[in-house]
């Protein structure tokens, strides 16, 4: 049956591999403990078998737990507890105690063994130690303390064992449900969000690199849904009003008109008037239509390589009169040899963006400047001017939709307020950057920076 319960699963796979640690741990002990017990035994064999060797067989064989086995060329005798007694020539069958014959040949050649066998029912740990060249004593012990002691190590385990089972479960429960806190935490928080309830954010502490940056991250896309948001709405906001000024101005012309008779010069000047918001309209109109596939990456950059000296003069030719007009002069500082891959089209609109913000924030008698430079890996061009600058506090949002530093200005020049994110977006769009200088007052540089390997 599946269990539905990611924590559950969780938490049986812990108690599971909790229990196991458990388990082989135990018997890792019982086992390390066992052999220490049997080493024990056998220091206490070695020792005996050694003291042994400072009496006679006789005194030795009296006590019943020791024998000896004696090479006679290349048979062997063994000597029983029995006054010194040989009753077994061969070490077959009906020897007393079993013996190995494997472990006897090696003692012989000096070296003590170490045996564990059974004998009437009952476990004994025996050792063969080399007397001389011709002697092996063989003395044993009963295992019977040793098992004794197991035993009671293998009640105490098994009378523990339900509690392990219990301490194992309840803390493989409680260690999962701290761990998954902060994806109960994230859940409880997408429901938020899934009611509309954009304002909360996980502050879960240190819980783990991979949990503290699913947080991070979950709280980053937060934050970008919230911008995207107030942007969205700031955005249709302000859509509704740009839009609605000339609608409003064009309904009221129209309305006064229709009041009374008027003469063809009055009937021409509000067709004029009109014309301008309907102009106005309609470059709001085609500046959104450009963000909107600007945003949905519909527009195609159709890219060629062209002369930039020859691209900023035609440029500025078809502003030059515009801004001769508005008393100011445009001077031009072109490097030669300077080639940029880019779409021709778009790279026109945002130049005559910036030449014409350049003309419509200049007073008149100012100046404006148009140039070019090679910079190493990249390609500047600038477009400054000695107009009434930008504060500083608008600085960081001069590239905002609808951002106006001067609205009421803006408005009676023209200005949509969508010009520069469109230019942004077509500089970014070429891998370009541009940087912002401006001083109250002294005027305003825009530095369009196009790296030369751009494909």
């Amino acid at each position: 049956m599946l269990i539905k319960s990611y924590r559950l699963r969780l938490a049986l796979g812990s108690f599971a591999a909790a229990l196991s640690l458990i388990v082989v741990l135990a018997f890792a002990l019982y086992h390390e403990y066992s052999k220490e017990l049997v080493r024990k035994l056998d220091e206490k064999l070695l020792k005996g078998a050694k003291v042994d060797l400072q009496h006679d067989y006789n005194r030795m064989l009296n006590t019943g737990n020791e024998e000896i086995i004696k090479k006679v060329g290349d048979q062997f005798y063994q000597v029983t507890v029995r006054n010194g007694k040989v009753i077994v020539n061969t070490l077959g069958a009906s020897q007393q105690r079993p013996v190995d014959l494997r472990l006897v040949g090696k003692a012989f050649r000096g070296v003590p063994e170490y045996e564990s066998f059974e004998y009437l029912g009952e476990d004994y740990r025996g050792i063969y130690f080399p007397v001389d060249e011709f002697s092996v004593m063989h003395s044993w012990a009963p295992l019977k303390e040793i098992d004794d002691d197991l035993m009671r190590i293998e009640k105490i385990f098994m009378h523990l064992f339900p509690f392990f089972l219990v301490v194992t479960a309840a803390v493989s429960w409680y260690v999962t449900g701290k761990a998954l806190d902060p994806v109960v935490r994230i859940t409880s928080l997408a429901e938020q969000i899934r009611n509309g309830r954009l304002g909360g954010r996980i502050d879960i502490g240190l819980k783990g690199r991979e949990i503290d940056d699913l947080a991070t991250m979950f709280n980053e896309m937060l934050d970008n849904i919230q911008r995207s948001i107030e942007t969205q709405k700031r955005f249709t906001s302000d859509v509704s009003h740009e839009i609605r000024s000339p609608l409003t101005s064009l309904r009221g012309t129209i309305e006064v008109a229709l009041r009374k008779k008027r003469t063809p010069e009055e009937y021409e000047e509000i067709l004029r008037s009109n014309l301008s918001d309907i102009v106005r309209l309609s470059r709001i109109t085609d500046n959104l239509l450009f963000l909107t596939k600007a945003d949905n990456n519909i527009l195609e950059l159709r890219k060629q390589w062209f002369d930039v000296n020859h691209f900023l003069a035609d440029v500025v030719e078809r502003q030059r009169y515009r801004a001769e007009s508005a008393g100011l002069s445009i001077t031009e500082d072109y490097q030669s040899n300077l080639e940029v891959n880019g779409d021709v089209f778009l790279l026109d609109q945002a130049f005559t963006n910036l030449i014409g913000n350049a003309i419509k924030y200049t007073p008149a008698g100012g100046a404006i400047t148009v140039s070019s430079r090679d910079e190493g890996l990249s390609i500047a061009v600038a477009v400054g001017d000695t107009g009434i600058g930008i504060p500083k506090d608008d600085l960081p949002h001069v590239f905002e939709r609808f951002y106006r530093v001067n609205k009421e200005r803006s408005r009676k020049l023209g200005g949509t307020g969508l010009g520069l994110s469109i230019t942004e977006w077509i500089v970014k769009a070429h891998n370009g950057s541009i940087i912002l200088d401006s001083t109250v007052g002294s005027g305003t540089t825009f530095t369009v920076l196009f790296p030369k390997n751009a494909d």
